[in-house]
């Protein structure tokens, strides 16, 4: 995908206002109500409220370590005018995230898809963790190789593997489940403890990372889904 070129601009009362009112749709409408709204909007290409990409950065990063959210606060954070999709931009070293999240797929679901985007931006930008990212990723290999012993004393952990990311098929790679853990494991106590032992600062703050796990030489996509499936 290509980079937006333009960001999206609302007016703030404009958008307050659309806030409301989406906050209002999906308190009171059924489920099929709520779709048929939205199909509706789309067809006129409205965006009730698009959060500002300062506002998503604080709302994603809140809840982790104060050295991740200031880190964060550094990331140039775009909405542009599109239903769905966006992502981290290395080269610019920015996320744009598509302004219909909100409108077409939640309030609770665009600080998710922010923590997503975000932790790519960490993950470029920390340095214990992009020295791991630009070697591919050899301390997340080995985190998850001494995980495996572990994997059925976390179902939750087990089913999101299973049944969420692997469906992604060749989306389902080391960088994007880098991001995913952070965003769907915020807690370490539900991920296996080599996992924790990885993501530490992250989670947590203080001691872990990288070099706090054995690694394992990187290999192809298929052995890597092998891996984290116990296969």
């Amino acid at each position: 995908m290509d980079r937006p070129a333009r960001a999206l601009r609302r007016p703030p009362a404009l958008n307050e206002l659309g806030k409301r009112a989406l906050e209002a749709a999906e308190r009171r409408l059924s489920p099929r109500g709520l779709a048929r709204l939205r199909d509706v909007l789309w067809a006129y290409r409205i965006y009730l409220y698009v959060t500002p990409g300062e506002d998503l950065v604080r709302q994603a990063l809140a809840i982790f370590p104060e050295p991740v959210r200031a880190l964060g606060a550094r990331c140039p954070f775009h909405r542009y005018a599109a239903r769905s999709g966006g992502g981290y931009w290395p080269d610019h070293n920015e996320v744009w995230l598509a302004a219909g999240v909100e409108t077409y797929e939640g309030l609770r679901q665009v600080v998710l898809s922010s923590r997503h985007e975000m932790f790519h931006f960490v993950a470029h930008n920390d340095q214990r963790y992009r020295a791991d990212d630009d070697a591919s990723w050899p301390a997340l290999w080995g985190a998850l190789a001494a995980s495996r012993a572990y994997v059925d004393a976390f179902p939750r952990y087990r089913d999101w593997i299973r049944h969420s990311f692997l469906p992604q098929g060749d989306h389902a790679e080391p960088a994007e489940l880098f991001a995913d853990i952070p965003t769907n494991f915020p807690d370490p106590a539900e991920i296996p403890p080599p996992l924790r032992d990885y993501f530490a600062p992250l989670l947590v703050g203080g001691d872990g990372g990288p070099d706090a796990v054995a690694h394992t030489e990187p290999s192809d996509l298929a052995a890597f889904h092998a891996l984290i499936t116990g296969a």
